[in-house]
């Protein structure tokens, strides 16, 4: 045997072995035994992953839990203490990504900020997107969201039945026309269209035979024809339709503003820039796309997650829209629409807001950390290169901070328990932790401001103007959809059926005045 695979040999035996002491004297956090090999990968559910993990917690006695898959330590954090603890007071040491073959290197979702390690790159892109979404830009945002919900309440009056489809519209289309300059008209265009298939291949694709590629990153490499590289054909026919979603609205763009007809907008005042310069473009095409479609895909999805949980929540608890209307009657009254100036005085309403964010938690296990250096919590280690998950599922669901906590009970965040309820306001963390927060899927404060104002003017309009209630069967029996949501990074509601009427005439005479008002 040649000298140099017998040092090879040697070299790789003692990093093992000495990796394996290593790893026997650290004290880690409790959690599930591993199997040989590939640890707790049989023990993982990939449906509702942050049910199981939280059923470890209860199970070790511990919000903070230890598990691996084929070597590689994870730690899930249960509770909003451990989480804040970690990722926002040692926010320096947690705001790094591990490297994610799958979905980065393959599918080639490498310039979004969602994705990007933590460095001069996610910072640039972090304070392009912070400057585009001051505190001047958000009350001139207003007229927009105004415009796009007045718009989705008369889709609600003349399709009811289509009210999911009216949603995604929404959503799509207040960050489409900050983004791009784009108004979007229906669900069915070109650019909405790429965006949903984009996410929705990406989603479909994480299942635990593709995910190896993130363990042992080599498997990249295999040809795509090979038998068992079906998880690399899936990543590769995603990545074309990724480059598409990101390419297609960024040309367009680029035709307007040659044409002399760009609407003021995120991409076309960085391509503007690029064009005044003198020298070196100020910024990188692909950077200025990264960031358009990371804030419209992301804000798209969330946003229509939370509004559709919005809905089914009245569906459920008929007693809690009767509430809200009754406060909105008292203070707004009867010949217009709720607007953002009366935010302060319907309290009810903002808890209802509140409880959904926590009831339906729209990114349950957030995005994942790495742990850039060795740390230790609460007399446990936590070796470098650890991937990290907030649980934020587990967390909405503490019983010791949100009693009750599998009911939609708005009325927690009210009363003589609000000031407790305050401190664990579910819109502070429902998005993420850390340096990143709210860059995982929405844009830090004032952006966050933003997509939560969006959110509000949707529900309160809502609730206002419509009466939302279960279907009935033959026999008169309403069927009261189930809390059911899909698994997957957003979580949205399973598909459900429901029956959304005007109040009555004056709701619409008031949609239609409010519809004229804004043009």
């Amino acid at each position: 045997m040649p000298v140099n695979c017998v040092l090879a040999i040697v070299f790789l035996c003692t990093f093992a072995v000495s990796r394996w002491i290593r790893t026997r004297r650290l004290k880690m956090p409790p959690g599930p035994p591993p199997d040989p090999f590939i640890g707790n990968l049989r023990q993982m559910a990939f449906d509702k992953q942050e049910e199981r993990f939280a059923e470890w917690g209860r199970t070790y006695g511990s919000d903070v839990i230890h598990a691996k898959v084929f070597g590689r330590s994870m730690v899930i954090l249960n509770s909003l203490q451990a989480a804040r603890d970690l990722m926002e007071k040692r926010s320096l040491n947690y705001s790094c990504r591990p490297r994610l073959v799958l979905i980065v290197e393959l599918m080639g979702w490498d310039s979004v900020i969602t994705n990007l390690p933590y460095g001069d790159r996610f910072r640039k892109h972090r304070r392009l997107i912070q400057d585009h979404f001051s505190a001047q830009a958000i009350v001139d945002f207003r007229s927009l969201q105004r415009k796009e919900a007045y718009t989705l309440l008369e889709g609600l009056f003349e399709t009811p039945d289509d009210f999911i489809r009216h949603i995604r519209r929404f959503a799509a289309g207040t960050i489409m026309k900050i983004a791009y300059g784009h108004t979007v008209k229906s669900v069915d265009e070109l650019y909405v269209r790429l965006a949903e298939e984009a996410g929705i291949d990406t989603v479909t694709a994480v299942s635990p035979g593709a995910m190896l590629v993130d363990f042992f990153p080599v498997l990249k490499y295999i040809p795509s024809w090979m038998p068992g590289a079906g998880f690399k054909r899936h990543a590769l026919g995603t990545r074309a339709k990724v480059r598409r979603m990101l390419d297609a609205p960024f040309q367009m763009v680029q035709s307007t503003l040659a044409a002399g007809t760009a609407v003021p907008s995120f991409t076309s005042g960085l391509l503007t820039e690029n064009d005044n310069s003198n020298d070196t473009p100020v910024h990188d095409d692909e950077d200025i796309k990264g960031i358009a479609g990371v804030l419209y895909a992301a804000a798209t999805d969330t946003t229509s997650a939370i509004v559709i949980s919005f809905i089914l929540s009245l569906v459920r608890y008929p007693e809690v829209l009767k509430k809200a209307q009754a406060e909105i009657d008292a203070v707004v009254g009867l010949d217009r629409l709720p607007d953002f100036d009366d935010r302060a005085s319907l309290p009810y309403v903002e808890s209802l807001i509140k409880e959904v964010y926590r009831w339906s938690a729209p990114v349950p296990l957030g995005l994942p950390h790495r742990c850039m250096n060795d740390d230790q919590y609460r007399g446990y280690d936590i070796p470098a290169d650890t991937i990290v998950f907030p649980n934020i599922w587990a967390m909405t669901r503490d019983e010791s901070v949100y009693p009750d906590a599998g009911s939609f009970v708005p009325e927690r965040f009210m009363g003589p328990i609000a000031e407790k309820a305050e401190s664990t306001d579910p819109r502070d963390f429902v998005f993420g932790f850390g340096r990143r927060y709210a860059y995982e899927l929405m844009p830090e404060c004032p952006g966050k401001l933003f997509a939560d104002a969006n959110i509000w003017l949707i529900a309160a309009c809502v609730i206002a103007t419509f009466d939302v209630f279960a279907c009935r069967d033959e026999t008169g029996e309403a069927i009261i959809p189930p809390a059911e949501f899909s698994p997957g990074f957003v979580r949205h509601p399973v598909r459900f059926n429901c029956n959304i009427k005007p109040r009555s005439q004056r709701s619409h005479d008031t949609i239609q005045q409010a519809l004229n008002w804004v043009g």
